[in-house]
C-alpha cells in the first residue's frame, strides 16, 4: 500500500501593495525606512550578508525585489516567487498553503510535514522560521524580498543547503503615510491590503498593516455519486452522499502586523512586532489520473474537478512577536540583538480525490519556536571588515492525525507524536581587503542539533471489523527516538572588481540541513528511526556587470554541488508493506548555471530576462535492495527542470496632464521535470503568460490597474502524487492542478 503522501510545493514571494521601495541609502536593517524607488536593479540594497550593500557588490548570487515590483508583477504570495526568479520552484502538496516548500537550484523540501527541517532558510525581519508550516500567513505589506542562491551555512547556519529568503516588511515612515488596495477578479477573488504609518513622536514611530483574501476556488468535487450508501463491510458505516460543489480552494485568510520603532539616540533603535494570521480557507485539492488504492478510475481526465467524500480545509491561527536592538558602539562597532516567538495551532485535511474513504487525511498540529540571535559587527574602514555571533533555537512540534480508510481496510489510524529540538551556534565571517580591489571573505559556523520524536500510531477499529493488520503488520506501533549531530560549515571567496561596473568572484561553500525524523504516519517501528544530517559541498563562480550609466544589468553564475546524506522522500518496501519514507538516499551532484540581464534603454522601458539551467543526478543510492538501487541510481532529483525562464517586460507611455499608462507583459517558462526522487511520473513543462495594464494618477496617488494572468490558460501542475508498487509500477497518481485563466481590476490608494 502507499502512504498518502509525497512531497511538494511550495510558493514564494509577498503581496506587497507598498508604492515604493527600499531605500538606497541610510537603509536600517528591517523596518523604519522610508523607502525610494531605486534607478536600476543593481543600486536595490540588501541585507543578505547581515549589513546594508548594494546588491551590486554582494558575491553572492542573489535575486531581490522590491515592493513595488512585485506589487506591479502580479505576486501575491510566496507561490508566486518561480515567476519571477528562474531555478526557484514552489512545491504544493497534501497540506497545500498550510506548509508551502521553496526548492532553490533543485534544493528542497520535498515533504510537507510541520516536523522537518527545509532546505531554505526563511527570516522575516531577521526572525528565522523553523518549519514550512510558519511561512504560509506571514509575508504581506513587504518592502522588499532577497533570494540568496547556494548555501549559507555561515551567517545564516542549519537548514540552508539551498540558501535563504529574506523578507523585509514596511517599517514606520517619516511622515505620516497611508496605502490601501483593493483586487477582484475570476472566481469571485478578492484580496485587500492597507497599511498606515508615520512619527509619534520625535523619538517613536509606527507601523500597522492588514490584509485579507477570500475566494479564487477553480475547483469542482463531484462527490461520492453512485458510491453513496456503499460499505466494504455490514459493520462499516455507509459512506453518506456529498452532493456536487463548486468553488473548491476558497481563501478566507486575514493577517495583521504591528511595529514600533524607539530611537531614544542616534546609536540605538530599538524595533518591536506583533503579528497575528488566521486561515479560514479551503487546502489544496487533487484529482486522480488512473487507479486510485480503492480501485477507484476517474470516468474524466478534467484535473479542474475531483470526487471526493468532503472538500478540504484549513483552520489555522498563528502568532507572533519579536523585540530588536541595534546599537552603535563606536569604532565602527555595532550590536545586533534579537529575540522572537512564533505560536501556530492549526488543523487541515486532504482528501486523495477518492470517493470512497481510502486515505482521507486530518491533520492537527501545535508549533511554538523560540529564538535569540546576537550579532556583532565591526566595519573599521581597514584592512577587515567582521561579523561575529551566537543563535539559539528551540521549538515543539506536537501532531496528531487521522488516516480514514474506512473502505479500504475497515479502519481509522491515529498518530500523536511530540517533537522537540533545540539547536545552537557559534558564527564568524570577515572579509579581508588583500588589495584595493580584491577581497578574500572567509566564514566558520559550528551548530550542535539535537532532538527528540516519541509517540504512537494505533488501529482504532471504530467499526470492530479492521483488517488493518494482515497489511499493516507494525500496528500498533510506539516510540521514542533521540537525535544528536554537530556540524561545522562555512564558506571562502574570493573577489575581484576590475572597474567600477563589474565584480567577479569564485565561492566554495558547505551547506548543513539537519536530521531529523519522518512526520508521517508510522506504520512499522523503522520508520520512526531518525535519519542522519545532510551535507552540500558547493563551488560557484559569478559575474556582475553594469552598463555605463547602468542602462543594464548582466548577473552569471555556474555552481557544482557534490551532496552526502540526502534526504529526500522515496518509496520503499519495509516488510509486506510498501510505503513512502523520509530518510537518507543517496550521494548526489547538481550542475548548472544562471544569468539575470536586466536593461533599460530608456527611463521609461525595461526588459527583464533570467534563465537557470540544471542538471541533477542520485550517484549512489543507498538501499539494501540491489534492484531499488538500481532503479534510482542516475535519477534525477526533485524540482530539477533543466531549463527555466522568465521574460518581463513593461513600457511607461505618458499621456496629458501628466497620466502615465504602462503596459507589462511577463512569461514564465518550467521545464519537465519530477516531483519525487524515485521519478516515477513528470510533470510536463509549461509556460504561463500574465498581462498587466496600470494608469496612474499625476499626483501618483492612485493607479488603476486590468490584469490577466495564465492569459493562454494552460493546464499545469504544482504537485504530482504517484502511487507505486515495491518494483516500481505506477497504478496511478494524484495531480494538484494550477490556476486556469483569470481576470480582474486593481485599484491602489496613497496619502
Amino acid at each position: 500500500m502507499n502512504k498518502n503522501a509525497i512531497s511538494v510545493s511550495l510558493l514564494l514571494a509577498a503581496a506587497a501593495f507598498a508604492p515604493v521601495a527600499q531605500a538606497r541609502e541610510g537603509l536600517t536593517d528591517g523596518p523604519g525606512a522610508t523607502p525610494v524607488e531605486p534607478d536600476t536593479v543593481s543600486d536595490i540594497i540588501v541585507t543578505a550578508r547581515k549589513k546594508k550593500e548594494r546588491l551590486s557588490d554582494v558575491p553572492i548570487a542573489i535575486s531581490a525585489f522590491t515592493g513595488q515590483q512585485l506589487q506591479d508583477r502580479g505576486v501575491a504570495s510566496l507561490l508566486d516567487l518561480s515567476a519571477l526568479s528562474a531555478g526557484v520552484v514552489l512545491r504544493e502538496d497534501v497540506a497545500g498553503r498550510a506548509s508551502p516548500s521553496i526548492v532553490i537550484r533543485g534544493v528542497g523540501y520535498d515533504d510537507f510535514r510541520s516536523n522537518g527541517n527545509p532546505a531554505v532558510a526563511v527570516t522575516v525581519d531577521q526572525v528565522y522560521y523553523g518549519s514550512n508550516a510558519l511561512i504560509g500567513g506571514a509575508l504581506f505589506d513587504i518592502d522588499r524580498v532577497e533570494i540568496l542562491k547556494g548555501p549559507q551555512g555561515t551567517l545564516y547556519g542549519r537548514n540552508t543547503t539551498a540558501g535563504a529568503v529574506n523578507v523585509i516588511t514596511r517599517g514606520p515612515s517619516d511622515q505620516l503615510a497611508a496605502d490601501v488596495r483593493g483586487e477582484y477578479g475570476s472566481y469571485r477573488h478578492f484580496k485587500g491590503e492597507a497599511g498606515i504609518g508615520g512619527p509619534i513622536t520625535d523619538q517613536l514611530g509606527f507601523r500597522l498593516a492588514a490584509t485579507y483574501e477570500s475566494g479564487g476556488g477553480f475547483l469542482t468535487n463531484k462527490g461520492t455519486q453512485a458510491y453513496a450508501g456503499t460499505s466494504p463491510s455490514p459493520k462499516v458505516p455507509a459512506l453518506p452522499l456529498v452532493p456536487e460543489s463548486d468553488h473548491v480552494g476558497d481563501a478566507d485568510f486575514l493577517a495583521l502586523r504591528g511595529t514600533l520603532v524607539f530611537r531614544p539616540s542616534d546609536a540605538t533603535t530599538i524595533t518591536a512586532q506583533v503579528n497575528q494570521a488566521r486561515d479560514r480557507g479551503d487546502n489544496s485539492q487533487s484529482d486522480v489520473l488512473g487507479v486510485s488504492a480503492t480501485g477507484f478510475r476517474e470516468p474524466d481526465t478534467d484535473p479542474h474537478t475531483y470526487y471526493g467524500t468532503f472538500v478540504p480545509r484549513i483552520h489555522s491561527d498563528q502568532s507572533g512577536a519579536q523585540v530588536r536592538l541595534d546599537q552603535a558602539l563606536g569604532g565602527g562597532l555595532h550590536l545586533t540583538a534579537i529575540g522572537a516567538h512564533i505560536d501556530l495551532d492549526r488543523r487541515y485535511t486532504f482528501d486523495p480525490g477518492d470517493p470512497r474513504r481510502s486515505f482521507d487525511l486530518d491533520y492537527q498540529d501545535h508549533i511554538k519556536q523560540d529564538t535569540v540571535e546576537v550579532r556583532l559587527r565591526g566595519d573599521t574602514g581597514r584592512r577587515v571588515d567582521w561579523t561575529a555571533g551566537a543563535f539559539y533555537f528551540r521549538d515543539t512540534v506536537q501532531l496528531g492525525s487521522l488516516l480514514d480508510a474506512s473502505d479500504l481496510v475497515r479502519t481509522v489510524f491515529q498518530t500523536d507524536y511530540r517533537q522537540t529540538r533545540e539547536s545552537w551556534s557559534l558564527f564568524g565571517e570577515a572579509d579581508w581587503k588583500l588589495a584595493p580591489r580584491l577581497t578574500l571573505t572567509t566564514g566558520l559556523r559550528y551548530n550542535d542539533e539535537t532532538a527528540n520524536f516519541r509517540g504512537a500510531t494505533l488501529d482504532l477499529n471504530p467499526y470492530g471489523a479492521s483488517v488493518a493488520g494482515f497489511v499493516f503488520t507494525g500496528v500498533p506501533v510506539r516510540f521514542d527516538n533521540d537525535f544528536a549531530d554537530d556540524n561545522v560549515s562555512g564558506r571562502v571567496v574570493l573577489s575581484y572588481r576590475p572597474d567600477d561596473g563589474a565584480l567577479l568572484y569564485g565561492s566554495f561553500s558547505r551547506g548543513f540541513k539537519s536530521g531529523g525524523f519522518d512526520g508521517s504516519t508510522i506504520f512499522s517501528a523503522p520508520e520512526a528511526l531518525p535519519f542522519r544530517s545532510e551535507q552540500v559541498n558547493a563551488y560557484e563562480v559569478g559575474a556582475k556587470m553594469f552598463g555605463r550609466g547602468r542602462p543594464f544589468t548582466l548577473t552569471t553564475a555556474a555552481f557544482y554541488y557534490d551532496f552526502s546524506d540526502l534526504q529526500a522522500n522515496s518509496i520503499r518496501t519495509i516488510g509486506p508493506v510498501t510505503t513512502a519514507i523520509r530518510t537518507n538516499v543517496a550521494k548526489a551532484t547538481i550542475k548548472g548555471a544562471e544569468i539575470d540581464l536586466t536593461v533599460r534603454p530608456t527611463a521609461d522601458a525595461r526588459v527583464g530576462f533570467n534563465a537557470a539551467y540544471l542538471d541533477s543526478q542520485v550517484d549512489d543510492f543507498v538501499s539494501s535492495s540491489p534492484a531499488e538501487v538500481a532503479r534510482r541510481n542516475g535519477n534525477a532529483l526533485p524540482d530539477t527542470p533543466e531549463m527555466s525562464f522568465n521574460i518581463d517586460a513593461a513600457y511607461v507611455f505618458h499621456l496629458a496632464d501628466g497620466w502615465d499608462l504602462e503596459p507589462q507583459v511577463n512569461v514564465n517558462f518550467m521545464g519537465k521535470h519530477f516531483k519525487e526522487i524515485d521519478n516515477f511520473v513528470p510533470v510536463a513543462s509549461y509556460t504561463l503568460v500574465n498581462l498587466r495594464l496600470a494608469l496612474t494618477s499625476p499626483d501618483r496617488r492612485w493607479t488603476l490597474a486590468a490584469f490577466g494572468r495564465n492569459v493562454t490558460d494552460e493546464t499545469y501542475f504544482v504537485g504530482v502524487i504517484p502511487a507505486a508498487t515495491s518494483a516500481g509500477v505506477v497504478t496511478g497518481q494524484q495531480r494538484i492542478v494550477g490556476a486556469p485563466a483569470t481576470y480582474g481590476l486593481s485599484l491602489s490608494l496613497r496619502y
